[in-house]
C-alpha cells in the first residue's frame, strides 16, 4: 500500500476552477492522502463542506469583517469576478478584439493585476505555512504563480482546468481564446501575433513582477507554464489529439467532475410547484451562464425572454444578480443551483461554454448549445460543434427565432443525443483517467523524493 501523501492545493478565485480542484483533490482523497486548501477569505468554508482542511491565508485584513460567507451566490463581492464585469467583457466584442482587454496598458483591472494584489499580501503567511506544514506536494490552479512555490523545495504541479490548447502550443492548433476552427488557419497568425502582445505579455509581465517584488529572480520565457506535470481536464472526445500528441509532462483527465458531500448537501429536489408543472413529454434543459455570464443582466433577459416562447421547461442558474430579472412560467431558479445534481435530471444544456460546466455536462451525457462570452468558451463552444456534441450561438446577435430553433434542432437530434449519451456513460463507467491521473502524481512525488535523497 502506498504511503498517505499531504497534498496541498492552491486554486485562483473562480468557481469553475474551484471545482475543478475539488474534484481532483476528491480523487486523491479516496486513495488515501490527505488534502488541505490553501484557502482566502473570500471562499471560507468552501473546501471543509467536501471534507478537505483549510488553511485561511493571512491577508492583513481585519478578521472581524469577515463574515460567515453564509452568501446566495458564493463569488459575491469576488475582486477578480467584479473586474471581469467592469473591465468590458461583456460589451459586443469578437474574440480578437476582446484580446485588449487583456492588455495591461489598456485596462487598470486586469485580472491578473488583481491576483498579483492578493499574491503579494498572503505570500510571506504561504511561504511560513509551507515550511511549517512540508506537504509532500502543491498542486496549483492559477494564472501566476507564488514565487516560494517555483522556488521553493517542495514539488509542485499544474492542474489546468480550461480549454487545454495553452497546453499544446502548436502551430497546428488554432490559438487558445479564439474560438477559431481547427481546419482554417487563415487567421490563426493575426491572432496569435496580438495574442502574444496582450494576455501573454501582461501575465508574464505580473509574474514577473511578483517575484521581483518579493526578493525571487524573473522567470525566463520558457520557465512560464512549464511545471514537470500538468494535469488537465478535457473529455478524450473533444481533445485535440487527433490532430497533435498530448505533450509528454501533461495527462488528461476526462472530466474533474467533483461529487457533491451528501452528508453536508442534502439531495436536490426540485419544489413541487416547479416538479408538477412537468409534464411526462415536456423537456426539461438547464441554464446556467456561470458566475461571470449570468452578470449579463442583458442576456439572461433575452433569453429567459426568447425561451418563454416554447413549450420547454427549464431550470436556470440565476447568479449573483438575481434580483435583477424575473423568470417566464416555464422556469425555475435560484442564484446557484448544485449543478452535479441536475445534470442528470436535464435533456440538454444551455451554457457560457466554461471548461468545468462543459466537463461536468459531457460527463452526463447531456447535449449542449455554448454561447460563448470569453477566453476559452470560444474553444470550448467550437470544438463541441465541430465534434458533434451541440452547437455554438454568438452572444452579441442572435435572435429570438433563431435559439429557439437551435434548442429544438438539439432537443430533436436522436443521433447528437445518442452520441452525448454514449460518451458520458463511457467517463461515468470508466475511472481510468482520474486512476492514472492519481499514479503519475504519486509517480512524480516519489521521484521527487528520490533524487533529493541522491543529492
Amino acid at each position: 500500500m502506498k504511503k498517505s501523501l499531504k497534498i496541498f492545493f492552491q486554486a485562483c478565485d473562480g468557481i469553475g476552477h474551484i471545482n475543478a480542484c475539488i474534484g481532483l483533490a476528491q480523487a486523491l482523497a479516496n486513495r488515501g492522502h490527505r488534502i488541505t486548501f490553501l484557502n482566502n477569505r473570500n471562499f471560507i468554508g468552501t473546501f471543509l463542506k467536501y471534507g478537505f482542511d483549510e488553511i485561511i491565508l493571512d491577508d492583513g485584513g481585519d478578521e472581524n469583517n469577515v463574515d460567515d460567507r453564509v452568501k446566495s451566490h458564493p463569488i459575491e463581492s469576488v475582486p477578480v469576478t467584479q473586474s471581469f464585469v467592469e473591465s468590458g467583457f461583456l460589451s459586443a466584442k469578437s474574440s480578437y478584439d476582446q484580446l485588449d482587454l487583456f492588455d495591461r496598458h489598456k485596462n487598470e483591472n486586469l485580472f491578473c493585476k488583481l491576483i498579483y494584489d492578493d499574491f503579494k499580501k498572503v505570500h510571506e503567511h504561504m511561504a511560513n505555512v509551507l515550511k511549517t506544514e512540508q506537504p509532500d506536494l502543491i498542486v496549483i490552479d492559477n494564472s501566476l504563480i507564488p514565487p516560494c512555490i517555483v522556488y521553493g523545495q517542495i514539488p509542485f504541479i499544474y492542474s489546468w482546468s480550461a480549454n487545454p490548447l495553452m497546453m499544446f502550443r502548436s502551430d497546428k492548433l488554432p490559438p487558445m481564446m479564439s474560438g477559431f476552427p481547427t481546419n482554417d488557419s487563415t487567421t490563426w497568425s493575426k491572432y496569435s501575433e496580438k495574442l502574444n502582445n496582450t494576455a501573454i505579455s501582461s501575465i508574464k509581465y505580473y509574474q514577473n513582477l511578483l517575484n521581483k517584488d518579493l526578493g525571487y529572480p524573473e522567470f525566463e520565457d520558457d520557465k512560464f507554464w512549464s511545471a514537470e506535470l500538468i494535469i488537465y481536464g478535457y473529455p478524450e472526445e473533444l481533445d485535440y489529439t487527433d490532430i497533435v500528441p498530448m505533450p509528454e509532462n501533461c495527462i488528461r483527465i476526462d472530466a474533474f467532475c467533483r461529487m457533491e458531500n451528501k452528508s453536508s448537501q442534502p439531495l436536490f429536489e426540485l419544489p413541487d410547484e416547479f416538479k408538477n408543472q412537468i409534464h411526462p413529454e415536456d423537456k426539461l434543459i438547464y441554464i446556467s451562464l456561470g458566475s461571470f455570464g449570468s452578470s449579463n443582466i442583458e442576456l439572461m433577459k433575452k433569453i429567459i425572454n426568447a425561451l418563454s416562447q416554447t413549450s420547454h421547461k427549464y431550470i436556470v442558474s440565476k447568479g449573483q444578480f438575481h434580483e435583477q430579472f424575473d423568470l417566464a412560467t416555464n422556469m425555475w431558479g435560484q442564484p446557484y443551483l448544485p449543478q452535479t445534481q441536475i445534470l442528470p435530471m436535464v435533456d440538454m444544456v444551455i451554457t457560457h461554454g466554461g471548461n468545468n460546466t462543459v466537463t461536468e455536462t459531457f460527463s452526463f451525457g447531456k447535449p449542449m448549445l455554448v454561447i460563448p462570452l470569453v477566453a476559452d468558451q470560444h474553444d470550448n463552444a467550437q470544438r463541441i460543434q465541430e465534434k458533434g456534441y451541440g452547437y455554438r450561438l454568438n452572444q452579441h446577435n442572435f435572435t429570438a427565432d433563431e435559439l429557439i430553433q437551435l434548442v429544438n434542432k438539439i432537443i430533436n437530434d436522436n443521433e447528437m443525443i445518442e452520441k452525448c449519451r454514449k460518451a458520458g456513460e463511457r467517463i461515468r463507467n470508466d475511472s481510468d483517467s482520474k486512476m492514472k491521473a492519481c499514479e503519475r502524481i504519486e509517480q512524480f512525488v516519489e521521484q521527487k523524493k528520490a533524487m533529493m535523497m541522491n543529492k
